[in-house]
This record gives structure tokens, C-alpha cells and sequence, in this order.
């Protein structure tokens, strides 16, 4: 039976496009997704993550994740992914809000936050120090619960639509029609790393936030 480290990567190389690249990127931002989802799984006292996550040069990276991304074949192969709903909830959250940062953001991101950045000697040296269970707990912890407790009751499940550069949260009910398509297509601004959110007022009409 596949240990629940795999079925929590499987899981967003399942539901996440740039994880679907099979890339560098989508290698780079799998670890950092299964990086926040231990973080917050440890704050909820859920170990369900037990491979070791190391500091990288591009970041915190669990390297079983990474060799089953880059060379077991993670993406062409049918696991099952036998989580349960609260678990799942718990990945949707670290998905919504970490899930479409550029990887290059993603990997600075971690590079400001303690548990990285006071390991940055040993990183630099090549030594692929150990990020513990213990600094994910402390040094996150707070971050993580407040997070939980924004999204829990909330049911995440819009689908992710890449619309010239930009990734828009749209509500399952909406099928645009292509004069939406190029009102979201032409959105005017130049800031690449930000989501948006799609559904529509009780008159029918799009919004956009």
C-alpha cells in the first residue's frame, strides 16, 4: 500500500497544473506544497508526513518526494490516493493558498521563513541540513491554524482555469461564455503571482475578485 507521503504528493500532482508539468517547476513547487501540507498537518497534531524534509538550495525538499517525481514516474502512474476528507480538506487549503505562486516565489518565500533560513550556512556548504519536525511546529504553527480556520468550512472545490498567465478560481456552475473568456483574457494588470476568483451575482453577471 502506498505510504501517505506519496498519496499526499499523488494527490496535487492530481490537482495542481503546475505540478501536472512534469517539470523542474512543478518538482520545486510539489516539495514546497508537501512542505506547508507537513507543516500544517503537525500544527492539527496529524503526522501523516513522515519522510524527512531537507533545506535545498531552492528551498525545503523532501527528497523521497523529489525522486518519486523526477524518476518514478509519480505523474504516469494510477495510485491510490485513500486519504481521509479531513485530510484532504487540509491539502485543498495548502493548495488554494500556495498552489499558484510561480515556483522561483514559492522557493523565496520559504527562503525568508526561519525554518530555511537558519539552516542557510549549512545549505550553502551542500550539506542538505535536516528542516525538523520540531521547527515546522514551532516556527509555523500559528500561521497554519489561522489559515485552517479561515478555509475549514469552506468547500474549495472551483475549478482552475490558466487564462493568458493568470489563474482564476471559478465556481463549478460557470461556463463562460467567450466574451467572459476575453474580458478575463484582457484584465488589466501586470502582476502575474496574483489569483483570482470567478462566480456570479444573483443577476447573472461575472464577478471578478
Amino acid at each position: 500500500m502506498m505510504d501517505k507521503t506519496l498519496m499526499v504528493a499523488k494527490w496535487f500532482s492530481d490537482n495542481n497544473i503546475t505540478v501536472k508539468s512534469a517539470s523542474f517547476d512543478g518538482n520545486v513547487l510539489l516539495n514546497k506544497l508537501c512542505y506547508y501540507s507537513k507543516a500544517m498537518f503537525l500544527s492539527l497534531d496529524k503526522n501523516i508526513i513522515q519522510k524527512d524534509v531537507e533545506a535545498w538550495k531552492h528551498g525545503p525538499v523532501l527528497p523521497y518526494v523529489y525522486g518519486q517525481y523526477r524518476y518514478d514516474n509519480l505523474l504516469g502512474t494510477n495510485y491510490n490516493v485513500n486519504l481521509a476528507d479531513d485530510e484532504i480538506k487540509i491539502l485543498k487549503i495548502i493548495n488554494r493558498v500556495f498552489g499558484y505562486l510561480r515556483a522561483v516565489d514559492i522557493s523565496e518565500q520559504t527562503h525568508d521563513e526561519k525554518p530555511w533560513s537558519s539552516l542557510k550556512d549549512k545549505v550553502d556548504k551542500k550539506l542538505n541540513p535536516k528542516i525538523t519536525d520540531e521547527s515546522l511546529f514551532k516556527d509555523y504553527r500559528e500561521e497554519m491554524l489561522e489559515l485552517y480556520d479561515y478555509y475549514k468550512d469552506e468547500e474549495l472545490n472551483e475549478k482552475v482555469e490558466i487564462i493568458n498567465g493568470r489563474y482564476f478560481f471559478i465556481t463549478p456552475d460557470i461556463t463562460l461564455t467567450d466574451d467572459e473568456y476575453n474580458e478575463l483574457c484582457n484584465l488589466n494588470t501586470d502582476d502575474e503571482n496574483i489569483t483570482y476568483y470567478v462566480s456570479r451575482d444573483s443577476e447573472g453577471n461575472l464577478m471578478v475578485y
